[in-house]
């Protein structure tokens, strides 16, 4: 949330809490894009590469001052998954180097079956495509044998779209009462606790 605050900074925008928070889940392009226009107007356009590259390069910064950690549990989760022979996709609306670089800080790079990053496809979340590619990456052709976990309501929306079941956790961005108020299977507490809703 910083970086992306600063990166607003940066180009002279003062973003208040509510107009980071309501855009947790969406493709980075897309949420920049959306805020551009609000408070920009017609030099939105223009203005858009500039901020998301300052952007990354503030989230690059920070992760390589402070590190990254994977929420707790997350890794007991993959073995319990792996065990049972389920594939495990990530998608996520940062760019792929930018989760290259995520992914080797946690060493999780050859863990997961697929990464699919905004910049893969052509809609980001709402729309299902990141969680269809990844099916297709995957070789899952059934819906119905997928569950797609997240923690904003723009995860919970694009299960929907893609008529898969949706797994809210709330370890993350968003809290009980957002998340209740989507489609959703089963809201958890962190993705630690997967393993019991699949039980």
């Amino acid at each position: 949330m910083e970086a992306f605050r600063q990166a607003f900074n940066e180009s002279g925008i003062r973003l208040k809490d509510k107009e980071i928070k309501a855009i947790r889940g969406r493709s980075k392009r897309d949420a920049i894009a959306g805020i551009l226009q609000v408070h920009s107007g017609s030099k939105a356009l223009s203005m858009i590469e500039t901020v998301y590259g300052t952007f990354q390069k503030l989230l690059i910064d920070s992760v390589s001052e402070q590190g990254v950690e994977p929420v707790p549990g997350t890794d007991d989760v993959f073995g319990w998954l792996r065990d049972r022979k389920v594939k495990i996709a990530l998608n996520t609306g940062f760019d792929r180097h930018i989760i290259s670089m995520l992914l080797d800080r946690v060493d999780w790079s050859g863990i997961v079956d697929a990464v699919v990053c905004g910049n893969d496809v052509e809609r980001g979340r709402p729309a299902p495509d990141l969680i269809l590619k990844a099916m297709e990456q995957t070789g899952c052709t059934n819906p119905s044998r997928v569950l797609a976990v997240g923690d904003t309501r723009f995860d919970l929306l694009a299960a929907k779209n893609a008529g898969v079941l949706g797994i809210a956790v709330l370890s993350g961005a968003g809290n009980d009462e957002q998340l209740k108020a989507c489609p959703h299977y089963a809201i958890i507490p962190s993705v630690a606790d997967l393993h019991k809703v699949l039980s």
